[in-house]
């Protein structure tokens, strides 16, 4: 018999896993580049952007085509939690040999090419594909076979369309969670994160919070407002603030200095028709004070109504106890 099946939420797994190994290089580039435009006179940003991101080309293109992989997993897992059965290919004559003398895993067996995915999904579960996703879908696929199996000196790929794929496959398949939910995950259990030594140091939480405080930054930095909007709920067109639990957080790494918060998301906007103010990245609500900074030469005059903390400077004022 067959044992050991895959799951639904082993192939979610994997493709979470391949989502991220894509953002993780393209992420990469995003900082590596910010870092050196600085160093590029003004007059030749335009020619020097272009030469970075031409070399960059391979990166972007196997990031693609870990996204196009991604998806299909997504599209295995749902078919999968109908019945496992239903991914099994080919006839009993192309099965593994002495499949039917003794146990074997599930692994073994050859599974549905890309091409049948998603006929097979729309005949056997309830909700099928729409016609928006079967043609984004297709044309992912024409990307990942022109990759796969040739080299296309025509074939380009930006950083926005990339992280855009990424977030629409996340968002399509994993509906009510956020894409920095998922990412938050998916950091806590890296090689280096999932050692116990590192989970139990001080400023672990600090360091986390602030590489997706930081990424969160260059998301939204090269995305279009209406990608924002889509993907997080952040309206690039309100004033924002730093998310003072954030503030917080990061303020306890070692070395830190208040500069640099500066590299990190304003993550805090205010609710519409409403004084309450959401953090989109933490979820910490809070009230925005009419009050001056205590802290010696700053002249901020906006405090979080829990920590205290200046919108100016980022000290963390004393709070009035209420009687």
């Amino acid at each position: 018999m067959i044992i050991e099946f895959s799951t639904k939420d082993d192939f979610y797994h994997a493709a979470d896993g391949f989502l991220n190994s894509s953002w993780d290089s393209v992420t990469e580039h995003l900082h590596e580049f910010e870092a050196l435009r600085g160093a590029i006179n003004g007059l030749d940003h335009e020619d020097e952007s272009n030469r970075y991101w031409a070399s960059a080309k391979q990166t972007l293109v196997s990031a693609t085509a870990l996204v196009q992989q991604a998806v299909e997993f997504y599209i295995k897992g749902r078919i999968a939690n109908v019945s496992p059965y239903l991914l099994i290919s080919g006839n009993p004559q192309t099965w593994p040999r002495g499949a039917n003398k003794k146990d074997i895993e599930f692994s073994a067996f050859r599974t549905l090419d890309a091409q049948d995915l998603i006929k097979v999904h729309d005949t056997v579960c309830p909700e099928r594909f729409s016609d928006q996703f079967i043609q984004w879908n297709e044309s992912m696929r024409t990307i990942r076979n022109r990759v796969i199996h040739t080299v296309d000196k025509s074939l380009a790929v930006t950083p926005e369309e990339v992280i855009n794929s990424i977030l629409y496959t996340h968002s399509y398949f994993n509906a009510s969670e956020c894409w920095f939910s998922s990412r938050r995950k998916y950091l806590e259990n890296t090689p280096v994160n999932s050692m116990k030594s590192i989970r139990s140091e001080e400023n672990y939480e600090s360091h986390l919070t602030h590489t997706l405080l930081v990424d969160y930054r260059l998301t939204i930095d090269i995305l279009p407002p209406a990608a924002c909007k889509k993907y997080f709920s952040y309206d690039k067109k309100v004033k924002s603030f730093h998310c003072p639990s954030c503030s917080h957080t990061v303020s306890c790494m070692d070395f830190w200095d208040d500069e640099f918060i500066h590299d990190c998301a304003k993550t805090y906007q205010k609710l519409s028709e409403s004084e309450v103010y959401l953090c989109r990245l933490c979820g910490h609500e809070g009230r925005i004070l009419e009050r001056n900074c205590e802290e010696y030469g700053c002249e901020g005059t906006l405090q979080d109504s829990e920590y205290g903390t200046c919108f100016s400077c980022f000290a963390e004022n004393a709070l009035q106890q209420s009687n």
